[in-house]
């Protein structure tokens, strides 16, 4: 991984979680690579304790995995298993829009147009780590509005932004294709047809696995 500054102090697991997801997002870990637990834990000036809850926390997120006998690797990312997580996404977006429906005040769906503008402008700049960080905070932004605090925990476990960023490099598609997209969710919000809505998500969702088997060779549906 490249250096990078860190502050003084002892690290937490959640610092250093995110420093090796970061370094995934990035490219600067690669899929296949293993992630050494002493070595990074002197690349950091920390004890191997925090490294070791932080790569736990990164296996439960599906980012990396252990090899018995072998070690902690960062993880390829298989289309059934986007698929898996699309489905579990999804169940929660629908109802997060749904609850949002009815809640979403006029200046969150300012908020959402915003985010739109930007995550566009990043897409024709080719900027990725900027659009997947609107990506992210565009359905985010869904979803908080819907003003379920324990729907808004599980879709904290979904962990989005990370596998954003992996289905994003698995469609293969140029970004402003897929920020195009979330117009017709925003669209269908603004609507107030719940049956449009739904079938906004499942489309936006559906469209991306397709892209993604057709990238792999496999048959599309």
């Amino acid at each position: 991984m490249k250096e990078k500054k860190l502050p003084r102090r002892p690290l937490l697991h959640e610092e250093i979680s995110q420093y090796i997801k970061e370094a995934i997002l990035n490219g600067d870990l690669k899929p296949g690579d293993r992630i050494v637990e002493t070595r990074l834990a002197q690349e950091l000036g920390v004890s191997q304790a925090p490294v070791r809850e932080a790569i736990r926390e990164l296996e439960f997120s599906g980012l990396v995995e252990q090899k018995p006998f072998s070690g902690t690797y960062v993880k390829q990312i298989a289309v059934h298993e986007m698929q898996q997580f699309y489905e579990v996404r999804g169940a929660l977006e629908k109802l997060g829009a749904e609850c949002a429906m009815r809640r979403i005040t006029p200046a969150q769906y300012d908020e959402l147009k915003t985010v739109i503008f930007a995550m566009e402008r990043a897409a024709r700049e080719h900027d990725v780590p900027e659009y997947i960080k609107c990506d992210a905070k565009f359905h985010d932004l869904i979803v908080a509005a819907s003003q379920n605090e324990l729907l808004g925990r599980l879709w904290e476990l979904c962990n989005i932004r990370s596998w954003l960023h992996v289905g994003t490099s698995l469609t293969g598609r140029d970004l402003p294709e897929l920020a195009s997209r979330h117009r017709d969710i925003f669209d269908a919000l603004q609507s107030g047809d719940l049956e449009r809505l739904r079938d906004s998500i499942d489309a936006h969702l559906g469209d991306l696995l397709e892209m993604m088997r057709e990238r792999a060779g496999e048959p599309v549906s």
